[in-house]
């Protein structure tokens, strides 16, 4: 059964005329005819009663009338939504974000694809840049909004934005109270770190400063994940270097201080793997502002 026999059908039923049917069908009106007895054969069946001077449904054919409308609805209903996916217009976008990436930039970026492809989901994931990079290089996540560095040379990415580091301390701390802190400051203090399995190398630089000045901190406790450490530097375990961002967010217990010169800005790229072609992921992209500058990752 195929659905042009779906449509003869329905043409017939509703005009109660071979006739008709076969011109509203531009066919002619023998052959609809014989396709319509083919139907009921394969049906086993009979779903008209025909005379000279009329055509009427039989019970079954009123029964198969509704089904066949309901089957042609959804076959045009499929293929609208194949068309609209060809064109990236439905579908599900899944996006991987770094907490301190979820800027108002990002929900204006959002907000502005949301409008020119409402018929798109997404499918939000707050992840750390080490696990959005292995879930993109799995096909689990379309784009990923991390820091650098993307060392996978099949993934393509944008700069997006940058943001200074500050230091995030209990509200109270010694270092809170100084009006000028120096690299020094930080022998034998305590730090709260995102743990190394899930950061790569965000902690470097400033370590390494606080080497060259003579100060080495210690490892007060590690957290898995940004809210846990901002929580566990309220609750007096250590302070942490943290971008301006992150301290834009009002947090009880919480103080924020400008660090010593010499740290780079944290950057925020948008990843993408090079084989997806989804059109979805192209039509995000494009919602970037033209002043993203491509990369390339290194290999």
């Amino acid at each position: 059964m195929e659905l042009r026999h779906l449509r003869y059908f329905v043409a017939v039923a509703e005009e109660l005329s071979f006739r008709r049917a076969a011109e509203r069908l531009h066919l002619a009106q023998p052959p609809l005819s014989v396709q319509i007895k083919a139907l009921e054969g394969e049906l086993g069946t009979q779903l008209l009663t025909r005379s000279t001077r009329s055509v009427k449904l039989t019970t079954a054919g009123r029964v198969f009338l509704e089904e066949a409308r309901l089957v042609l609805l959804a076959a045009e209903r499929a293929e609208q939504r194949v068309r609209k996916a060809e064109h990236g217009l439905v579908g599900t976008l899944r996006i991987g974000v770094l907490a301190p990436a979820a800027t108002s930039r990002l929900a204006q970026i959002l907000r502005s694809y949301r409008q020119k492809f409402p018929g798109v989901q997404f499918s939000l994931h707050e992840l750390t840049s080490v696990e959005q990079l292995q879930r993109l290089r799995r096909d689990e996540l379309d784009v990923g909004l991390l820091r650098p560095p993307v060392r996978f040379s099949e993934m393509e990415f944008l700069f997006l934005e940058e943001s200074p580091m500050v230091l995030a301390a209990p509200a109270g701390h010694r270092l809170a109270k100084l009006r000028r802190i120096a690299w020094a400051d930080f022998h034998n203090e305590a730090m709260v770190m995102i743990h190394p399995t899930l950061q790569h190398g965000y902690y470097d630089t400033f370590l390494n400063l606080c080497a060259t000045a003579g100060a080495t901190p210690t490892v007060g406790q590690y957290a898995n994940d940004i809210h846990s450490k901002m929580w566990l530097i309220s609750a007096g375990f250590g302070v942490a270097p943290t971008t301006k961002t992150i301290a834009e967010v009002k947090r009880p217990g919480l103080a924020f201080r400008e660090l010593p010169a010499g740290l780079p800005l944290v950057q925020t790229l948008v990843v993408w793997k090079r084989s997806n072609a989804s059109p979805i992921v192209q039509n995000f992209l494009d919602c970037f502002p033209t002043a993203a500058k491509p990369g390339q990752s290194e290999s």
